[in-house]
Formats: structure tokens, sequence, C-alpha cells
């Protein structure tokens, strides 16, 4: 915990969209300290530790014990010193959701990089930074602020310009600190006297023996290109996207789906080339070249096994303006007919290289676990009606192609009852035994091999009711790409005359389609990514364990809250136990790892099955009823 610190004599209040770290350079202007000092006295550093950097870490967000004792010396609110960071649009904005992982109830920054979150620079309006002419903003500057930080934003819609990406002096992107260094809050943080406007760069890289460039960035260079109404027009539908009363996992859902077009337009480019408007697509040019010049063009990738390439489609650019064209290109891509005449989408698909190339980052990791369900269905679609049988069955449009896809053709017939009117979405990871059943597999719930059924019946399903193969399939119920691709498989295709009674899958199939059909319609996949981080928070475990009946076996611990977690997360999801976020980094002890055989699993089954003696049978009545009343919510909700 910080250690406490007295008020700070004077302070400032905070700018509306103020960042964290423009917040302190303006308060280091006023009271004339280093920001390295401020941060000391504001507790984001040890106050004993002179070598202490102020880790960006704290721009996503800070730790309740911090953030109320920096709250304290600054003479603010919590909630005011909350506001100063990213943390408000972590349900809306992917690559904010992805920095931040929920042990329980409370968050915390992990050590990954989000291209799509500027964690390591920021854009800006040198309009903003002049200030509005106020007397505090004219003696200690405009604010930096927060939306700068994420790659959507490229325009300053008060001031009607684009934002910069770089000092004009020194050419490196503002706030960046030391080529080569970690990621720092403040950058040059031991420099004394620079206005909160003036670049921080050091101009040699290193920080040591350089200059910091000090260029007023408040200045009135013009922008590159002047900001259109229609590029101004999409730079306030996603603004808005960002704080409305649209729900949250929509939002994030069409922030995902632009993310995956763009990767396509880049990997792509030039197809879609006449989607970006004309007053961006010089710069764009410029932006793409290269990839065009070192044969990194559209088509298939060469094979090669060298190190990962400079080139990732799933990032933007750094420029403001390359950005806004790509990002107008996959809106309007996003909203054409895939079906029409006119639409890019097919032309696309059939230019882009096999989805084994490296230079997809996590594209398609984001359209099958982050990216909306139309979106997924509309790419699969084109793929499979434009795309040859022979390329689609060797699995290119798959995550990665490998031995379970290639060699063994063991599939369930595809596209076989897609007139049953049922969604992938409706499929549970895991089926239920009394699914089992209603797909006359009688002894299923006896069979040593009813488990490796639930499984594995599952992903057939979706093959028969949609067009996917089996890796597709898996992938879109959740399964890990490991569970599907390595040696000894775990979830692979079922061989009817050894796994079935009645040897005939497509029958079966079949019965447990018309099972469905019966069943409330339930979106396992958005429960799947509505509770991906979910655990049973502090005070609902407490609540829990206070049900427990005098004398009644041992107290429950941190084995048993582990297990509650996920058997209540199985239950809201349909899902596998071994896929619980507890069980899964980062939630799970780094000195763990996950084997069928662990004793957090024989005991799951052994609460779900209710197979005598059942250890804590009043914990599993009482995780059941907590699993209705959180499902109960959620339909509410709805």
């Amino acid at each position: 915990m910080p250690a406490a610190q007295a008020p700070l004599p004077r302070s400032l209040e905070p700018l509306p969209d103020e960042s964290l770290p423009g917040f302190l350079l303006r308060l280091t202007h006023r009271l004339d300290l280093t920001p390295h000092q401020l941060a000391r006295r504001v507790t984001l550093i040890p106050p004993d530790d002179p070598h202490a950097r102020v880790s960006a870490a704290n721009l996503l967000m800070m730790q309740p014990a911090r953030l109320h004792a920096f709250a304290e010396v600054t003479r603010m609110t919590t909630a005011d010193a909350d506001a100063l960071t990213l943390r408000s649009y972590a349900d809306r904005y992917p690559a904010l959701a992805q920095a931040l992982v929920r042990p329980g109830s409370i968050p915390r920054p992990r050590r990954l990089s989000q291209p799509w979150l500027l964690m390591n620079h920021s854009r800006y309006c040198p309009a903003c930074l002049a200030g509005d002419g106020t007397p505090i903003q004219s003696a200690h500057g405009g604010p930096w602020k927060r939306q700068w930080r994420l790659a959507v934003t490229f325009a300053c819609l008060d001031h009607w310009t684009f934002l910069r990406s770089e000092c004009p002096r020194c050419r490196l992107p503002a706030l960046s600190g030391r080529s080569g260094s970690p990621l720092t809050l403040l950058p040059a943080a031991n420099a004394p006297r620079l206005h909160p406007a003036q670049c921080r760069n050091w101009l040699d890289g290193s920080g040591k023996r350089g200059e910091v460039c000090g260029h007023r960035l408040d200045g009135a260079e013009p922008a590159a290109a002047a900001l259109t109404p229609e590029l101004a027009d999409l730079q306030t539908v996603l603004l808005d996207l960002l704080d409305s009363d649209e729900p949250a996992e929509l939002a994030s859902q069409r922030f995902a789906d632009l993310q995956v077009a763009i990767s396509l337009i880049q990997a792509g480019w030039p197809v879609a080339a006449e989607l970006a408007p004309a007053a961006t697509r010089a710069i764009l040019e410029a932006h793409l070249a290269p990839q065009q010049q070192d044969g990194h063009g559209p088509g298939p990738a060469a094979e090669s096994a060298g190190s990962p390439p400079e080139t990732v489609w799933s990032a933007p650019p750094g420029d403001s303006i390359a950005t806004a064209g790509l990002l107008f290109a996959a809106y309007h891509l996003l909203a054409q007919d895939s079906s029409g005449p006119r639409s890019a989408l097919p032309q696309l698909l059939r230019n882009l290289p096999t989805r084994d190339d490296l230079r997809w980052g996590r594209t398609w990791h984001m359209l099958a676990h982050q990216a909306s369900p139309s979106l997924r269905r509309r790419i699969d679609q084109v793929y499979r009606h434009r795309l040859s049988a022979d390329w689609i069955r060797q699995g290119a449009p798959t995550l990665r192609a490998s031995r379970a896809n290639t060699t063994q053709k063991v599939f369930a017939p595809t596209n076989t009852l897609t007139d049953l009117g049922i969604a992938p979405e409706h499929i549970p990871q895991c089926l239920p035994g009394s699914w089992l059943l209603a797909a006359t597999l009688k002894d299923a719930e006896r069979d040593l091999t009813s488990y490796r059924l639930r499984r594995v019946l599952p992903v057939h399903l979706v093959q028969a009711i949609s067009d996917m193969n089996f890796l597709e399939a898996a992938a879109f119920l959740g399964i890990p790409t490991s569970w599907t691709t390595q040696n000894r498989l775990r979830i692979k295709p079922l061989d009817p005359r050894r796994d079935l009674k009645n040897g005939d899958l497509p029958a079966t199939l079949r019965l447990l389609a018309q099972h469905v059909l019966g069943q409330e319609k339930v979106d396992y996949r958005a429960r799947r990514m509505q509770f991906s981080r979910w655990s049973i928070d502090d005070r609902t475990w407490d609540e829990l364990c206070r049900q427990r009946p005098p004398g009644r076996g041992r107290k429950p611990n941190e084995h048993t809250r582990e297990c509650a977690s996920a058997f209540v997360w199985s239950y809201i999801t349909g899902s596998e136990f071994a896929l619980a976020p507890v069980f899964q980094p980062p939630m799970r002890p780094h000195d763990r790892t996950l084997s069928l055989d662990m004793p957090h699993l024989t005991k799951l089954r052994r609460w779900e099955s209710k197979e005598p003696p059942v250890p804590a049978s009043w914990l599993c009545t009482a995780l059941e009823e907590h699993a209705r009343q959180v499902i109960a919510t959620i339909s509410h909700a709805s």
C-alpha cells in the first residue's frame, strides 16, 4: 500500500477528459517540480526509490489503495481521480478490455501490448494544448486528453482538425520517451521547467547524454490534410460508442468488427482502396507501400520460418490521417450488403493470404471471440461461396491448418440442418446430460465416453447447422486451438461406429437439433464473452459460506472457492469446467498447470453428477441457486 502523504498545498481541478499524464504535467508546471518529484509526492512511485519509474499501467487504472491516496494528496475525489484513467472505457473498447484482467471483482493491468491502445505515446491537438484562454489554461496549458490514447480517435471535433501524430521538430510520437525503454507514464521525468505543451522526447533517443526536444506542440503548424465532414461524422459515431446508452457489449462488438475489417483491408490492399476517402488515400498509399514493394501484397504468403514479420495487419497506422482513412473504409465495408453486386467483401476475401500467415496478428482470434456474430457469418458465407472447396477443406480459413484438419477427413456433414432455423450461438460448449438422452443415447450418462460425447457433439452440431468445418466450429464454441491441433487430440471428430450406439451421426444430430428447438433460446457465445473474466467476488463468497450448516464438513477454502466459481460459470455459460476463467491465465496461479485429472475437475464432475457421496452438498445447492439468480439478472437486463 502506498505510504501516506500530506495533501499538496496547491493542486488543480482536472479539465474535461484530461488524462493522468496531462494532469501531472500541468501540476508539475504549477508547483515548479519535475514529474519525478511530483510522482513521489502523489504516491505513484515509492518515496525511497530514486530510480523508480512511473508505470504506464497507471494510465489504464489505479489500484484502489493508490487511487485513494492519490486523490487525498491532490485534493480531489476518487471519482475525479479515476476519471483521469482509461478504466471507464474497458467494457466498450476491446483493446482496453484485453489490457485489464478481473480476478473476482477487482481489475488490474496486465503486461500486454495492445496496438489499438496508445500506451507509449499520444496523439494531440495543438489548439487544445494551447488552452481555451482562461487564466489557468493560459498559465499551464490545456488538456492532454484521455481519448487521444485510443487509436480510433483521429480528429479533434472542437477545432475541426486531424490530431497530430508526432512532434514537428524531432519527428517522434509525442510523449514517447526513449526508444527501447520500458513504458513510462511521464517521459523525461527528471527534466525541469518544461511547459506541459513542450515535446519531452530525447533527441538522441537515449535520455543520458542528449537534450530534450522541447518544441512547443501548441503551435499553429497546419495538419497534412483538412478534416472533411464525412470523416468528422465518422469520428462522432466512434466517440458516441464510447459514451452512449447503447449496451456496452454491442459497442465492444462494433469496435471489434472495425478492427477485423481493417485487418482485411490492409492485408488485401489495394483491393478495397476505393472505399477510403480521397483526402486520405495518398497518405494511406504511403503507409501501405512498403508491404507492396517487399512482395507482401495480397495472395498466398510465401512459406517462411523466419522471425515475426514487421507488418502486422491487425495494428493501426501510427498516423492519424491514415487511421482515419482505414476506419472510414472499414465502416463502409461493414455497412455494405455482402450479397449485393457492389459489395467489396467477396473480392477482398478472394485476394487474402491464408489465415496461418503471421501478419494477421490476433485478427482471427478477435473475429471468433469478440466480433459480432453477424460479421462472422458474413465472412464465413463469402469464404464458402467465393473460394474453392479444396482450399476450404485444406484449412485455409481456419485458425491454423494442422494434422487434425488436413489428413483426418472425418468431418460431420455441413449445411445439413440449416432448415431448422437454429443459430450456432444457441449451442452450448458442453452438452447437458439430458440433451444426450434426447438424442436417444440412453446409456450416455453411464457410458465411459459420455464426457467425450458432451464435448464433441456440440462441435458437430454447429457444423450441421452452419457451413463451418470442424476446427472452425470448435473455435466458434470457444474451444482452445491447442485442444484440436496438438498431437494427442483431446477434441477430435467422432467415429460413429465406435462412439455412437446407433452408428448414425446425421440422425443423432437431427434428434439433438430437434431437442434444441424445444429449449429456451440462449446465446451461449454472448454469455461466454460477458463472463470471460468472471469469478465469485468476496462479498458473494462470504454470503455463500454463511449458508454452511453447523458441523457439516470442513470450512470452505480457496480450493473450494475456485471450484465454486468454475461450477457457477459453467452453469451460466454451458461451458467446460476446465475452461473457467479461474483455471485459465491470467487468473490461474503461475505455478499450476491444468490437466484432466486435476483434483479440481474431479470434484466438479462429482458436484455436477451428484454422485454420492457428494462433498459439500449444501454448497452445490447454494451455487445452483446463485447461478439461477445471475441468469435471471441477465435475462431481465436483456
